[in-house]
């Protein structure tokens, strides 16, 4: 498979990308739970291939526009990002082997009372292809970039070699620094760096319909997600929050 790691390494120059990494699929099958697992999605998979793009700094230092900027910034990012992803699943498909791309925002799983599941961890999955470690605010934090990395991922079938690219000694945030745990709003990071999603989520966050069912009480979370994939695809979604990232500094 040397040779298709070559094609994936001119793919990421060509592209851009500057950093991504592989790792076995076995390592998230084994801690992922049942319905999040890379078999999930690809029954044949042996690799995981996790890629990161920084969002630029200056979108978090403009004052009373950098949620409307980051909004639209996050959107492009996506997009771009998912159609990357299509493009090396076709240059891996050429081989004979298949792939399955992870997105970094929709589709995803919507469950109990609102909390938001991607079909498989891209923070996971970065994190065993060596490009970032959790960080306090539950964002992949990254030694070089911080908090800022944008995500997306691939299962493939085929068993590629492990790397990071570029080799890199991420060792995560700081640990006496609690800036996004002390300016959090709603107080969604603890002490310990657990997050609570759903208050983040209902607080930076807005949609049309989700944020109408959250405020009710009462859905059925298969019509949240539903309705929630048609409304909220595509720019149709605001955030309103990004202190997490843009007060952390590392960010820069």
């Amino acid at each position: 498979m040397k040779g298709l790691l070559e094609k994936v390494k001119e793919f990421s120059t060509r592209n851009d990308i500057p950093v991504f990494g592989i790792a076995r699929a076995s390592h998230l099958e084994n801690s992922a739970p049942q319905g999040n697992r890379p078999s999930d999605l690809l029954p044949a998979a042996k690799s995981l291939l996790c890629l990161g793009i920084p969002v630029p700094r200056g979108i978090f230092k403009c004052g009373t526009r950098a949620n409307e900027t980051y909004w639209r910034a996050a959107n492009t990012y996506y997009r771009n990002i998912d159609a990357m992803l299509m493009q090396l699943g076709r240059i891996i498909e050429e081989t004979g082997e298949e792939a399955i791309p992870v997105y970094g925002c929709f589709p995803y799983d919507v469950r109990g009372k609102g909390d938001f599941w991607g079909f498989l961890s891209l923070i996971k999955m970065a994190e065993l292809v060596g490009i970032g470690k959790t960080g306090k605010n539950g964002l992949l934090f990254n030694s070089q970039y911080g908090p800022r990395l944008i995500l997306g991922g691939l299962v493939t079938s085929a068993a590629l070699p492990e790397i990071t690219w570029p080799e890199q000694k991420n060792i995560g945030c700081p640990e006496g620094c609690h800036v996004c745990q002390e300016n959090c709003p709603v107080k969604a990071i603890d002490n310990a760096g657990k997050v609570d999603r759903l208050a983040c989520v209902k607080y930076s966050q807005k949609t049309p319909i989700f944020s109408y069912f959250i405020k009710t009480k009462t859905f059925d979370p298969a019509d949240v997600q539903m309705l929630n994939h048609l409304t909220g695809v595509d720019d149709h979604s605001m955030y309103t929050c990004t202190r997490c990232v843009s007060m952390c500094p590392y960010a820069a």
